[in-house]
């Protein structure tokens, strides 16, 4: 038959426990002794509870002193209490301290970064108005220019024998040049100009748009009448500058 861990263990606990009895057995019984021995009387003293008593009331009571882990008010325990206060203090204290110097600081690095950004923006400012005034400057420079161009005045002459000029207009021209146009005319018996040429070798320059104005101001012009039905002139434009 074959058996199992379980009943393997049980046998050996049945078998040790009939072991152990078997031993305490032998050992509460002793067969060599006196089945019946005699009754023996053993005299007790009688306990005097009085004189006892009185005997425990007149010893001095000693207790032990039982130390105690409750609290205790001492003045040491209050010294130590109070530095601990004084030492929470002082660091409490020195936290608040860290702390404001660090709000005042953090305060200061705000105010400099606002005035940073302040100055930033007016110079800023400052620039885009320089560069405006610059542009309005420029412009009203330009139109000043435009303006002086668009009445400038040519000096007038005419070399025409025994005539006088009734009319000759100073022209106002817009030309970006300058320099002295001549124009040879022929003029009849009445004083208008009937005919002009440009007359390169006496002008100072050959600018296109000041002949052109030239040739048109001095169609306008008139001059005293003459007994002669015909008379070969010149009118110099002198345009400045």
């Amino acid at each position: 038959m074959k058996l199992s861990h379980a009943d393997k263990a049980m046998f050996i606990t049945f078998g040790g426990a009939s072991f152990l009895v078997l031993i305490f057995f032998f050992l509460g019984v002793k067969p060599f002794e006196n089945p019946n021995p005699e009754e023996e009387f053993i005299e007790i003293p009688i306990i005097q509870e009085l004189e006892d008593d009185q005997e425990i009331e007149s010893q001095p009571i000693t207790r032990n002193r039982v130390r105690s882990h409750q609290a205790y008010n001492s003045s040491e325990l209050r010294k130590e209490s109070e530095a601990l206060f004084e030492q929470e203090d002082a660091v409490r204290k020195a936290i608040e301290e860290q702390q404001l110097k660090s709000v005042q600081e953090l305060t200061s690095e705000t105010e400099n970064a606002l005035a940073e950004s302040r100055k930033q923006q007016e110079e800023a400012l400052a620039a885009h108005s320089e560069e405006v005034r610059q542009q309005i400057a420029a412009r009203e420079q330009e139109r000043e220019q435009r303006n002086a161009a668009a009445i400038r005045e040519s000096t007038v002459s005419f070399n025409l024998l025994d005539r006088t000029a009734v009319f000759i207009p100073n022209p106002v021209y817009t030309c970006d040049a300058q320099g002295k146009i001549v124009l040879n005319i022929s003029v009849n018996n009445k004083g208008a100009v009937t005919q002009m040429a440009y007359n390169k070798k006496a002008s100072t320059s050959s600018n296109g748009c000041l002949i052109d104005q030239a040739l048109a101001y001095a169609n306008d012009a008139f001059f005293s009448s003459s007994s002669k039905p015909s008379q070969l002139g010149s009118i110099s434009f002198n345009f400045q500058n």
